[in-house]
């Protein structure tokens, strides 16, 4: 009877983590779809799909995406650069040092990409770990005014303790 418990309990369990896996592929299909649709990605990239994130839905949702690349921090300088430029979008700043933060805008949307040096292994290659985050339009449309009441509620909260 024991091994017949634990047999059922091994299988949900593996229910379980089939459907957060599926789950984490839908959302990085859903970015890829929406929201990198247009964004150039070098050729060698893996991504990291348990990394994926996807914040809100409709018009007012942001995502991110981490992946690996065998490339160099230069080579992807390069690269992000050059091709997001024949894609249309816009590079607004960079920031270069131990991480590289590159920003770029194109239609409403803003794209974040940091590139950094990878986990280094011995049975592997040291890769180039790249971010990116993306701003659909919108996204962050009303969080002003959201920040706005909540001050303003601190504040009279702050008031009536003095």
């Amino acid at each position: 009877m024991p091994k017949v418990v634990s047999a059922i309990f091994i299988a949900i369990f593996l229910a379980s983590c089939s459907n957060i896996a599926q789950e984490s592929q839908n959302q990085t299909h859903i970015l890829m779809e929406y929201a990198l649709y247009d964004f150039p990605l070098p050729a060698d990239s893996e991504i990291q799909m348990d990394n994926t994130v996807i914040l809100g839905s409709g018009d007012m949702w942001a995502g991110q995406i981490i992946m690996y690349s065998s490339s160099s921090p230069v080579n992807l300088i390069t690269y992000f650069t050059e091709n997001g430029k024949s894609s249309s979008w816009i590079l607004a700043s960079s920031t270069i040092s131990e991480r590289v933060l590159l920003v770029f805008n194109k239609d409403d949307r803003i794209a974040t990409v940091e590139i950094s040096k990878g986990k280094k292994s011995l049975l592997s290659l040291s890769k180039t770990k790249v971010k990116i985050s993306i701003n659909h339009p919108n996204s962050i449309n009303n969080s002003s005014n959201l920040n706005d009441s909540k001050l303003k509620t601190v504040e009279a909260e702050l008031e009536s303790v003095e």
